[in-house]
């Protein structure tokens, strides 16, 4: 398995602690969801700079197209650029498990912006470099965006939702961080993208992600090891390799040293929030074991 150190960085022991109290499984009404897909091929981590992002992982694979929206100030479309962070993972995460529990692809929001990100567990800090402008810039990033989901069945593939995952959301931000956010009182879904989460909804507990959201990297690997552990076959565990699992989770301007580094801290994090996920650090990788899932069939 995965060892923990004794000398834990401060953000792992805040998630050991957080984690101490998740004990057994939440409640029905409180099991969280996220499109399957969305587990394998995750959002970037820091700005792509660029229009369109591409991610595959084994058979599913993942297209972010960047879209417009209208910049209040100047009334024109503004490219607003592929989502990326612990933000829209949180945004998504939401939504997808708004839809689930209503059945409906129309979600109520918070009547503001500060009791939105209250709701997701993020603190709301107003000015130009505070939390609520980072959080407007994702959100408007996520509504703008064009998302495709792939589906590679051999003999054939399948492309679902080309077009946006919110296909209606109006609201006004003003220019002036102290002004009152006009506010919509819902968010709806395309149907293409409903239709598809109805089929490939993937239960998470909403514990595990309160503990590990300000870690966009260790959500990731917590949804992956969520959907992945429990589907393991082979007796002897699945071997997966470095360089596969920075395809996946990193980036590629790192190096092997820092990327290691980094995927080790934060499967820590996701790993003591998943208590019954069994993976073995080896040679060249890692291996998956068969493992209870984190939320137990009802």
């Amino acid at each position: 398995m995965i060892d923990l150190p004794d000398n834990l960085p401060v953000t792992v022991s805040r998630v050991l602690n957080a984690a101490s109290e998740i004990m057994g499984d939440p409640e029905a009404d409180d099991i969280a969801f996220l499109h399957a897909v969305l587990a394998q091929c995750a959002l970037p981590y820091r700005d792509p700079k660029a229009r369109d992002y591409f991610r595959q992982n084994g058979r599913a694979g993942l297209i972010i197209s960047a879209g417009y929206m209208i910049d209040p100030n100047t009334r024109a479309p503004a490219l607003q650029g592929v989502p990326y962070g612990a933000k829209p993972r949180l945004l998504m995460l939401h939504l997808c498990t708004e839809a689930i529990r209503t059945q409906s692809p129309v979600i109520p929001v918070a009547d503001s912006m500060t009791a939105f990100m209250r709701g997701l567990g993020l603190q709301a800090t107003g000015g130009k470099n505070g939390s609520i402008t980072r959080f407007k810039e994702q959100l408007n990033r996520l509504a703008a965006a064009r998302m495709q989901m792939t589906f590679d069945a051999g003999e054939t593939a399948t492309i679902v939702n080309p077009g946006p995952v919110i296909e209606r959301m109006d609201v006004w931000f003003p220019s002036d961080p102290r002004q009152r956010v006009l506010w919509p009182s819902e968010v709806r879904l395309s149907d293409q993208f409903f239709g598809s989460l109805q089929g490939h909804a993937l239960p998470i507990d909403p514990r595990a992600i309160r503990a590990i959201q300000h870690s966009a990297r260790a959500l990731d690997i917590y949804t992956w090891l969520v959907h992945r552990l429990p589907r393991v076959r082979s007796r002897n565990g699945d071997r997966v390799s470095w360089a596969s699992l920075q395809i996946q989770f990193g980036t590629d301007s790192q190096d092997r040293r820092t990327f290691k580094r980094q995927f080790k801290d934060a499967a820590r994090q996701a790993l003591a929030v998943y208590p019954r996920a069994r993976i073995e650090d080896v040679d060249g990788g890692i291996l998956l074991h068969k493992s209870p899932p984190a939320i137990r069939a009802r």
